[in-house]
């Protein structure tokens, strides 16, 4: 578990340093242009008390407290939503900063998997633990389990197909297509791509309903993509890092300032690069291929 936890806790301090450089080049240092001089309503200063109270969580982290790995995991889930959403609604930022914080988000959503994965693998432990200490009926005695009923024959179940991804990661996939495509569409209906709304064309500010089009290969990637095609989960990582780049840096090369607009963005592209892990991960956890064998009973 130590290995497994201590890449967690490089990932946080990670974190405290980028809360810091960014709170550096949002101008928060004494003398500085935000340095409580109300600029961003005082609302920087506050990336330096995250970096403190996530260095404190690291500290109880490492020294192996499941609560606070829990706690982690909570506060990963709001930096998910604060930093991109701080990058733009607290008024105009150098480009610098804006890097920084969605730097910061995605080092938030390395730590947020990364922490499940630990913890979900610590409670499998306690688990086995728990079942070993309870399974009297399974138990064995100097190495010898409880001999068979007689005339019963070894139960085996069906092999999994080769190269299908695990049902998990197949319902994963498809949840976080489903939501993707839902935030598409709500962004083009926010924008009033709608029956009798803004006209549609195919260049400049008309072409925003090209969302809907996004969300309509998305699901039709994905609806193979979850049976196990290969192809096709290797096309959605690449769809997938596609909308994560173009969700980032659309608002702003149109410098956007609507902050539903900017939350409906930085929502996707987070939610992009999850869908991104999420179909590497089915790839990586598909039933390799085996060559099946065929036993022969002898009558006695």
């Amino acid at each position: 578990m130590a290995g497994a936890l201590r890449p967690v806790v490089i990932l946080m301090l990670v974190a405290s340093v980028l809360f810091v450089v960014d709170g550096i080049f949002d101008g928060v240092y004494p003398g500085g242009p935000a340095w409580f001089t109300g600029k961003y309503d005082n609302l920087a200063e506050i990336a330096y008390v995250f970096a403190i109270v996530n260095t404190l969580v690291a500290y109880f982290v490492a020294r192996g407290s499941e609560r606070s790995l829990i706690a982690r995991m909570s506060l990963s889930v709001f930096f998910l939503i604060e930093r991109p959403l701080t990058a733009f609604v607290l008024g105009p930022k150098p480009i610098t900063s804006i890097a920084t914080h969605f730097a910061t988000a995605l080092v938030e959503l390395v730590i947020l998997l990364s922490a499940l994965r630990v913890w979900r693998l610590g409670r499998s432990y306690a688990e086995a633990e728990v079942d070993s200490l309870f399974a009297l009926e399974g138990s064995t005695v100097g190495g010898l389990g409880a001999p068979a009923p007689e005339g019963s024959t070894p139960s085996a179940r069906p092999a999994p197909r080769a190269g299908t991804p695990p049902p998990r990661s197949s319902w994963l996939i498809g949840v976080i297509t489903l939501v993707l495509a839902i935030i598409f569409v709500a962004d083009g209906a926010y924008l009033g791509y709608v029956p009798g709304g803004r006209a549609w064309t195919t260049s400049g500010e008309g072409s925003g309903w090209l969302v809907y089009l996004f969300a309509v290969v998305l699901l039709t990637v994905a609806i193979r993509a979850v049976h196990g095609g290969r192809i096709a989960l290797r096309a959605l990582i690449a769809l997938s890092l596609v909308f994560f780049l173009e969700r980032s840096f659309t608002p702003i090369s149109l410098r956007e300032s609507d902050p539903i607009v900017l939350a409906l963005h930085g929502l996707a592209a987070f939610v992009s690069l999850a869908l991104a892990l999420a179909a590497a991960s089915a790839i990586r956890g598909a039933q390799p291929r085996r060559e099946s064998t065929v036993r022969s009973l002898e009558a006695a």
